[in-house]
């Protein structure tokens, strides 16, 4: 990522290398949740809570089905990928607005009342059997390969794959965009973070294939222009 073109790549958002994927994601969620009247109700519950949380959660399902194509799952584990993206910080309902919407870092009291939500997003989603497969990813989205995350201290591959995979999407989104108190990381800064985490927060393997990935999708658009 050290070649003439990185300062081209760190010139622009992330997300514009990635529009044609998230509009694809975004159209074909919106044919999944038209499937179902729960799905279409949590989903507007979430967008309607913090547009910010709906928007980032539309690309980390991006990151996640693009790594899941990449891994060659298949397209009942796409789909269900993709549905448990979408809804993976669907705990943050029950987060309240003045520490889910504070402009500014959180305390550690307010960081562990806002690690609660993987344990509430499992309970919204409790009660849809149709929705049991992916309870895994919301609730162990934010758990660490190396066992220091949460809310269980599961670690490696007691991880469900797909939590892993949301995991490293959530991640790479929330380094690449910025917030009212953080800039956003370069992609190039971005990447070696995954890569210095991988083994620790990240399953290395997913991580050395992500980075490996967005490099290639990068340099295919840069190449484009």
């Amino acid at each position: 990522m050290r070649s003439g073109k990185s300062s081209i790549i760190d010139s622009f958002q992330i997300q514009e290398f990635f529009l044609d994927s998230v509009d694809n994601v975004a159209l074909e969620s919106k044919k999944v949740l038209s499937l179902s009247e729960f799905l279409q109700t949590l989903a507007m519950a979430l967008a309607a809570k913090n547009i910010e949380t709906w928007e980032h959660s539309v690309l980390v399902t991006t990151y996640a089905v693009m790594l899941g194509i990449q891994l060659g799952l298949s397209q009942e584990e796409i789909e269900q990928l993709r549905i448990g993206a979408l809804l993976h910080d669907i705990g943050k309902i029950g987060i309240r607005d003045d520490i889910l919407l504070k402009p500014w870092a959180l305390t550690a009291d307010e960081y562990v009342r806002i690690e609660k939500h993987p344990e509430i997003g499992a309970r919204i989603l409790e009660p849809s059997r149709a929705l049991h497969s992916i309870i895994p990813i919301a609730l162990h989205h934010h758990e660490h390969y190396n066992g220091k995350g949460y809310p269980q201290g599961l670690r490696g591959e007691k991880i469900p794959l797909a939590a892993r995979i949301v995991s490293l999407a959530d991640a790479f989104e929330a380094m690449t965009s910025g917030r009212l108190y953080r800039r956003a990381m370069t992609l190039e800064v971005a990447l070696e973070e995954i890569q210095l985490q991988s083994g620790r927060q990240f399953d290395p393997y997913l991580g050395q294939t992500f980075v490996e990935m967005i490099k290639q999708e990068v340099s295919l658009k840069l190449g484009d222009k």
